[in-house]
């Protein structure tokens, strides 16, 4: 027989009393002890300095560890930071995805070198699958307030532009007319697709210049930081609410293919390496070389290191400098 309520909540009662005293006993109880991890702060803005002529780009962020509470995905913690299910997975290369260990403590990504670019306006590097957004009037050697997201990109078959562009126009609740090389594709096949949550192309629209293609939202936001659009770039709906209101026609961009980039803090050298995820690179150690050579940098790093940071592609920003040799005579 089932005891009657208030019997069963004496009894979960003295339990409780019971655990609390035995805590008690091994020191102070405190208020946030049984509370679960807080998830990890979304980081999507920062101060950054524009680059002088011959200057490397800095870093913006920090890097974040995460508890993984139970039933959690690492797709959960890249929806609760703000970054893309690759930035998450691709920086934590051992941790299954889907079913990761509880308590297992993962990496945020949440820092990032600054692609290299005319920095201004918005910024998208394709292989790390984020944009970067700048003051139009950004000069050389500025400290700006910077804005950084997650983006989804166009699939291999379907790749997004590369090049600089302008925004053209923008629009609230577009409706959206299917393109006839998607609409072939479609399961259930309509040429036009009205605003509402069955539209991909969420609440906002931001043209390019490009052609058809368009920064917008979703109706999906599992599909960010990923290869999923026809060419498109995707935002969280959260964050195109945030950069909708901020463009106006004629803004400048630009779109770059950067999956190694090279930066400075602190006079030591990082690099940060990402999956060539279009394949457009034949030999991608020769090309990181190249790029190592072209920052100047290259008598400043730890090749062994340099070299692993390379072939691990975790897209987060690695201290490559050479450590000082300890048998080297200092100088006054």
């Amino acid at each position: 027989m089932r005891r009657p309520c208030s019997e069963r909540s004496r009894g979960a009662g003295l339990v409780l009393s019971a655990a609390l005293v035995l805590l008690s006993a091994c020191g102070p109880i405190r208020l946030g002890m049984f509370r679960r991890p807080a998830p990890p702060e979304k980081i999507t803005t920062a101060l950054a300095r524009v680059p002088a002529s011959g200057e490397l780009p800095g870093l913006v962020g920090r890097v974040q560890y995460h508890t993984v509470k139970t039933g959690e995905t690492l797709l959960d913690v890249a929806r609760d930071a703000g970054l893309g299910f690759h930035e998450v997975r691709d920086a934590n290369p051992t941790i299954d995805e889907w079913l990761p260990p509880e308590g297992a403590e993962v990496v945020v990504p949440s820092r990032w070198i600054l692609p290299r670019s005319r920095y201004r306006g918005l910024v998208v590097n394709i292989p790390e699958m984020r944009m970067y957004v700048f003051p139009t009037d950004a000069r050389p050697g500025d400290l700006v307030p910077l804005r950084t997201w997650a983006v989804g990109i166009g699939t291999e078959d379907a790749p997004s532009p590369i090049g600089p562009f302008t925004i053209r126009s923008k629009d609230a609740n577009p409706t959206w007319i299917v393109p006839d090389d998607i609409y072939k594709t479609m399961d259930n096949p309509q040429r036009v697709v009205p605003p509402g949550p069955d539209n991909p192309m969420g609440a906002y629209r931001i043209r390019l210049s490009h052609g058809a293609y368009a920064i917008h939202g979703t109706n999906d936001p599992w599909s960010i930081g990923r290869l999923t659009t026809h060419g498109c770039i995707r935002l969280y709906p959260e964050d195109l609410e945030v950069l909708y209101p901020k463009v106006e026609a004629g803004m400048p961009g630009e779109i770059v293919y950067e999956p190694v980039k090279i930066g400075v803090r602190d006079d030591r050298v990082y690099v940060e390496v990402h999956a060539d995820v279009y394949g457009r690179i034949r030999d991608f150690d020769g090309y990181a070389r190249a790029e190592l050579k072209k920052a100047g940098v290259a008598e400043r790093i730890d090749a062994d290191r340099f070299r692993a940071a390379v072939k691990a592609k975790r897209g987060i920003p690695v201290d490559v400098t050479k450590r000082p040799d300890p048998d080297e005579p200092k100088h006054s």
